[in-house]
């Protein structure tokens, strides 16, 4: 079966080398049968002509096309950014390519795109599904090994790399209170993602812990974007009775909620303290400081990079593929947006 780029073929090569097809074949898929002299012969055609092995059609043949395919939530945002960068670099040592799809934080064009790539023989997925209820129905139709990242379908035995959600906002809420405040409010993501759960969670289990009340109007619900963290900022920073620390549980509602502290003239940390979950690069020199919880996301990308190629090793010998949870610790990075409340 002959391979092409362009107008070339091994034919092509063959011809110029003057050896057999077969010949060309064997220096390609370095089988290692051809003499020394014949495949500088083969590699010198090769490089005159600019010829290169169609991957998709050898790795029919080979059963493997070493493309990963990834579905983000939304490829926009630093944090996925910054996953994928991880996963490339990861994927490229071991000779692999990343094709890249954006569900838009759609379910249905979530499951669009999970089919384009199946279609295209991926070897294996990395998912960041976009609701964490409807990706339970993902699972009976997989084509390929799949890993789970930063969020997880609702009550399955997936193999993924996440953040101890939980336990990061636990701490951060226990932050808060350790420095005095007991109106803490918070601005979650929509509660179909495994990461607002886990988060709006650690968040109540902290003020629990300390006796504190969990007002109703103080929990908050974005949609991870910038426009519903300004939206439930200004609403909390305007009630009657504000809270003296916010907590917000994703980097582009705090984008958010910082424009509407600065609209409102509100002076922060010394009328309102500000927490985000996700140290984005520009909360080190956001005026003032923002104290937020840094994830390991590149961390997060190569170790799912690595755990997809165990299971696509795995299936390629027949074994069965065991599932497994990597559960990443985040850090708390103290800055000047947080402080004792006012007691005026």
């Amino acid at each position: 079966m002959m391979e092409e780029r362009g107008t070339y073929t091994m034919a092509d090569v063959a011809r110029l080398a003057g050896v057999s097809v077969s010949t060309v074949s064997a220096v390609v898929n370095n089988k290692g049968i051809v003499s020394p002299e014949l495949t500088r012969r083969v590699q010198k055609a090769i490089e005159a002509v600019g010829f290169r092995p169609h991957a998709g059609a050898r790795g029919l043949r080979l059963g493997r096309t070493h493309i990963i395919g990834m579905v983000m939530q939304d490829i926009a945002n630093p944090f996925f950014v910054e996953v994928m960068r991880g996963v490339e670099d990861e994927a490229g040592e071991n000779g692999y390519e990343i094709m890249v799809c954006d569900s838009n934080g759609q379910p249905d064009l979530e499951v669009k795109r999970l089919n384009a790539l199946y279609a295209q023989r991926v070897d294996g997925v990395l998912l960041a599904p976009s609701d964490s209820y409807t990706a339970r129905e993902i699972l009976p139709r997989k084509y390929a090994p799949i890993v789970f990242v930063d969020c997880v379908p609702i009550k399955a035995n997936v193999s993924c790399v996440v953040t101890d959600n939980f336990d990061a906002a636990y701490e951060a809420t226990r932050y808060l209170i350790g420095l005095g405040h007991h109106r803490i409010a918070v601005i979650s993501g929509r509660l179909v993602h495994s990461t607002s759960i886990d988060r709006v969670e650690g968040y109540r289990k902290a003020m629990q812990e300390a006796n504190l009340p969990i007002r109703e109007e103080y929990v908050t619900h974005g949609d991870s974007r910038i426009d519903s963290g300004y939206h439930c900022g200004v609403m909390l920073l305007k009630a009657a009775e504000p809270p003296t620390a916010i907590f917000t549980l994703n980097n582009r509602m705090t984008l958010g909620i910082l424009q509407a502290i600065k609209e409102l003239r509100i002076p922060c940390p010394e009328r309102v303290s500000l927490l985000s979950f996700d140290d984005s690069d520009w909360a080190a020199v956001a005026n003032p400081t923002l104290s937020a919880i840094q994830q390991p996301t590149y961390e997060m990308g190569r170790r799912a990079m690595q755990l997809l190629m165990e299971s696509i090793q795995s299936a390629g010998n027949g074994a069965g593929v065991e599932t497994r949870q990597i559960l990443l610790k985040s850090t708390l990075r103290v800055r000047e947006s947080t402080a004792p409340p006012c007691k005026a």
